[in-house]
């Protein structure tokens, strides 16, 4: 059994690298997932270098397993306004490693790094079953996770 670890995704060549490997495998699995452009190089370097961005890679072993990216940037849903929230923008673990504890590790360290918020807050497209199991709720069509 492989050690399962996530870690903060920085913008350096080894992690941009796994990061695209990650996103073109996982859309590869997903063909009914259209996001056709959405991570090119240039945009996963730009969202990680922004201050409002997050990006995490979960390891089985040495191997990336998954990725979340977490945002305070975009538009908010209307019934989150004033609130302390943030935007799960990407959550996805690789067929490979889905029947593991990757996702579970993935998310215990989104909900950790933003602890301090109201909520977070997910398309219903981006992991609904998943996140529904552990915790998240359907709300005006989004998937929603009080924090306090």
């Amino acid at each position: 059994m492989s050690t399962i670890i996530t870690k903060f995704a920085v913008a350096s060549d080894k992690m941009i690298d796994e990061l695209l490997y990650l996103t073109r495998t996982w859309l590869a699995e997903h063909p009914e997932i259209k996001m056709e452009g959405q991570y090119t190089k240039k945009i996963l370097v730009n969202s990680m270098n922004s201050f409002s961005s997050q990006w995490f890679i979960v390891y089985a072993g040495d191997e990336p397993a998954g990725f979340a990216f977490l945002t305070d940037g975009g538009v908010r849903p209307s019934f989150l306004e004033g609130k302390r929230i943030v935007h799960l923008s990407a959550f996805a673990v690789l067929q490979a490693h889905a029947g593991g504890t990757a996702a579970a590790s993935l998310l215990e360290k989104c909900l950790a790094v933003y602890k301090g918020r109201d909520a977070m807050w997910a398309e219903l497209s981006v992991a609904p079953d998943y996140l529904e199991a552990n915790g998240f709720v359907k709300t005006a069509g989004y998937l929603v996770k009080e924090m306090q």
